[in-house]
């Protein structure tokens, strides 16, 4: 390794809701790191996604959603967003929806404004856009608001224009020492991930406001014991009526639930598990100060 000439550093992917954040982040990263559902608000803690080669390493950001907090969880969230932008980030990659309405990113671009380190603009999903011409328009918006420092045109899902994204990510990075190990993939223990993947799949499952009154809290992980690999979980919601709802008639709900999130894990970490899953009731945890904090959220209420 040529430490002269070798970069390293963070970028940041920012962007709404269901803008496409966590399947790019897949997408750059060459793995399925962060969970991807069709629902908004699916990430709520910074996820780091880390990819090197011989001369390089990228530290990619998948922030939430950029969104008007209505509760405490949404405030950490909103928290993450900004920590992400102004203390970590070497290059802010500002992912817009090409489908959306981009007046609805005023809040995020104001933020952005803020920052002092270079901008990308990815216009994400141009493959669902068929008149060029919406997409010169739209481009021209967001340089109207901000000073972009390059653009691309990019289809996270299915890969179109990521690649030149990602060389010109690599290309962005200060020179400095790699701030990870070579072939480390993230910063997160795989409990962590364990919890993402159940999460993900009661996403993708229960419909309404269930999947985001959860939270999956990893009470037990054991590995390296080959068959006996074992993972329990609890998954919390906010109100008693909610819990039956998870379980389903006769438990086929979370049966259904525990045999997707095990499936998921076990391609991720490359071994098989056991996993059980418990429903637990602990009231309006989404704005109890006290719950968050023990969950592992930041919390700063404000005043």
């Amino acid at each position: 390794m040529d430490e002269k000439n070798f970069k390293s550093g963070f970028a940041v992917l920012a962007g709404l809701p269901n803008a496409g954040k966590s399947t790019l982040l897949n997408n750059l990263a060459g793995g399925l790191l962060s969970p991807v559902t069709n629902k908004p608000q699916t990430t709520r803690q910074n996820i780091l996604a880390i990819a090197d080669g011989d001369d390089y390493q990228v530290v990619f950001v998948d922030t939430p959603g950029f969104l008007k907090a209505q509760y405490k969880l949404q405030q950490t969230m909103v928290g993450c967003i900004d920590r992400a932008v102004r203390e970590d980030a070497d290059l802010v990659i500002f992912l817009v929806d090409a489908m959306a309405d981009y007046a609805l990113n005023a809040p995020l671009v104001e933020k952005l404004k803020t920052v002092f380190c270079p901008v990308f603009l990815a216009i994400n999903k141009i493959d669902l856009v068929k008149d060029v011409a919406a997409l010169d328009a739209l481009e021209a918006r967001v340089k109207a608001d901000l000073k972009i420092e390059k653009t691309f045109r990019i289809s996270a899902a299915n890969g179109t224009g990521t690649d030149l994204l990602k060389q010109a990510v690599i290309a962005a990075m200060p020179n400095s020492p790699a701030y990870f190990p070579p072939g480390q993939w993230t910063d997160r223990w795989e409990r962590f991930y364990a919890a993402e993947f159940i999460r993900e799949q009661i996403f993708k499952l229960y419909q309404k406001e269930v999947p985001y009154s959860t939270f999956v809290e990893i009470e037990k992980f054991t590995e390296d014991l080959g068959p006996k690999n074992y993972i329990r979980a609890n998954i919390h919601v906010e109100r008693e009526s909610q819990k039956p709802i998870l379980i389903g008639k006769g438990g086929s709900a979370i049966a259904e639930l525990r045999k997707r999130a095990q499936k998921r894990i076990e391609e991720f970490l490359g071994r098989k598990y056991r996993l059980e899953l418990n429903v637990v009731v602990s009231p309006n945890w989404r704005n109890d100060t006290k719950a968050l904090e023990e969950f592992g959220y930041i919390v700063r209420d404000e005043k």
